[in-house]
């Protein structure tokens, strides 16, 4: 058995270096163009999947803080023209390396168990299967299936049940989309056989995901989190077993962060940057996404940054302390408040409604950030809501 390596106490301030260079958010863009994206993907695993779009879709979201010159139609052409990447389950829904699907395959076992009526899709199977061995790919208003049928968001068509059901069990992929409509093929039309599902023990499964998710974040401790998710029948016992596991074959790293009393958790592979973070070079500000890979374990980052952060978007709105779509700001090596921001569409114009202040900023820097914001939404222009700049914490910017 190989001996368990275990690092001297790490600095906050070190450990917050670490985190933001891990994630390419720190000084310069180390990603860049649609190799970028993919390479950021692969470093994380996955990029959750949201469609709401305020500002931006969370995807589209996490990639422009990361990525330099982003362009939400790269993700596209990844998605559904080069192929190298795919929409499926990790953590929840999510966008993956198309590489990584044969190891979902735990996943698509349990939805061809089990899954809401699924009476309904195995009627309709093979119809649906011998349209798309007709057409090249189809929605749900393209099957003739009308009748209501329970689903997970609410009650949806059959067809929609059908073609659902169907791609969550792994016969089905998505071929496109339109705006929020999903054309689907068949999985074998468009890779050729070349996606098998692998098969892995419980010990192999629980292992490959933990460490997954280690890599999604950059650290993780042993507790439970939200970062988890997604990882089938991962209870209490089974995850110590998997963080054990994981460090007796030195695929992790156990850290200590000063002023944290918990141990953390590095993928061996980052732990010379863990130990040697980069020094700040330049003055950075990004708007991150409210499912951001960095968000996942809310309690990690109140004890590392000292940012409490809850996504309101299913809070009703008497009981919301900011708003409806408000997402973090970083700057440096910091977390210095949080934004609501507004993409116009019918007259491209970025609103800015609130900023809540909560550490000293530079504010040049935070404007080129809601300017490069704009681009990113295609606005042409930006508009300030009346007092929109709230301070909240620590006192004024630098300059205003």
């Amino acid at each position: 058995m190989n001996s368990v390596i275990k690092m001297k106490i790490q600095t906050i301030e070190k450990a917050r270096r670490y985190l933001f260079a891990y994630h390419g958010l720190l000084n310069e863009h180390i990603f860049e163009g649609k190799s970028g994206i993919t390479d950021f993907v692969k470093l994380v695993g996955c990029v959750q999947f949201d469609p709401i779009d305020i500002c931006g879709r969370n995807a589209d979201l996490t990639l422009q803080s990361r990525v330099r010159h982003y362009k939400k139609s790269m993700l596209e052409e990844l998605l559904y023209q080069d192929r190298s990447l795919m929409d499926y389950f990790d953590k929840n829904l999510s966008i993956i390396s198309t590489d990584d699907w044969p190891l979902m395959s735990r996943r698509r076992e349990q939805f061809r168990k089990e899954s809401r009526s699924s009476e309904v899709a195995d009627k309709h199977e093979q119809m649906i299967l011998d349209y798309l061995e007709e057409n090249e790919y189809a929605c749900s208003k393209d099957i003739d299936l009308k009748e209501r049928a329970d689903w997970y968001w609410s009650a949806s068509s059959s067809a929609r049940v059908v073609l659902e059901t169907l791609y969550f069990r792994g016969d089905l992929v998505i071929h496109h989309k339109k705006g929020t409509i999903k054309y689907y093929s068949k999985q074998t039309h468009l890779f050729n056989d070349q996606l098998m599902d692998r098969s892995f023990s419980d010990d192999e499964h629980d292992d490959l995901f933990l460490l997954r998710r280690i890599k999604a974040v950059g650290l993780l401790w042993d507790k439970p989190s939200d970062a988890l998710l997604g990882i089938m029948d991962l209870k209490s016992a089974r995850r110590k077993a998997a963080f054990k596991r994981l460090l007796e074959s030195n695929k992790i790293i156990s850290v200590n962060i000063d002023g944290i009393k918990d141990s953390m958790f590095v993928p061996s592979e980052h732990i010379v940057l863990f130990e040697n973070p980069p020094e700040i070079r330049q003055v950075r500000t990004e708007f991150l996404a409210p499912l951001d890979n960095l968000m996942w374990d809310r309690k990690l980052i109140s004890a590392i940054f000292g940012f409490d952060y809850k996504w309101e978007i299913y809070e009703p709105e008497h009981k919301r302390k900011y708003g409806y779509y408000v997402i973090p700001v970083i700057q440096d090596d910091a977390f210095v408040g949080r934004i609501e921001v507004i993409n116009q569409k019918k007259t491209k114009t970025l609103l800015i409604k609130r900023f809540w202040q909560e550490k000293l900023i530079n504010s040049k820097s935070l404007e080129e950030c809601i300017e490069r914001f704009a681009l990113f939404n295609q606005a042409k222009h930006i508009e300030y809501s009346p007092d929109w700049f709230i301070v909240s914490l620590n006192g004024p910017s630098e300059s205003l």
